[in-house]
């Protein structure tokens, strides 16, 4: 089994940091991406949907996570690399 690294923003040690593609301006941490799908998805094992959200997460090494943009509201997916 391939060993995965851990997301230093959900294990709380590091801060999200993503710009809006849209506008240039800073972009809050929604959580995972993968928690968003649906009501289960939280509880869905965390490499079952990285097989099947249609991004290369898995593959690259990052986790997924939604972001906000603070100025205009523009909802975007940030990665973050694992360690």
């Amino acid at each position: 089994m391939q060993q995965h690294g851990l997301c230093p923003v959900c294990n709380g040690m590091a801060n999200l940091a993503a710009v809006c593609p849209n506008c240039g301006g800073e972009g809050s941490d929604e959580g995972r991406l993968g928690d968003l799908y649906g009501p289960y998805s939280p509880y869905r094992a965390i490499d079952d949907v990285r097989l099947t959200n249609g991004f290369p997460d898995l593959l690259d090494g990052v986790c997924l996570h939604a972001a906000v943009c603070r100025r205009c509201g523009t909802v975007f997916p940030a990665s973050v690399d694992e360690q």
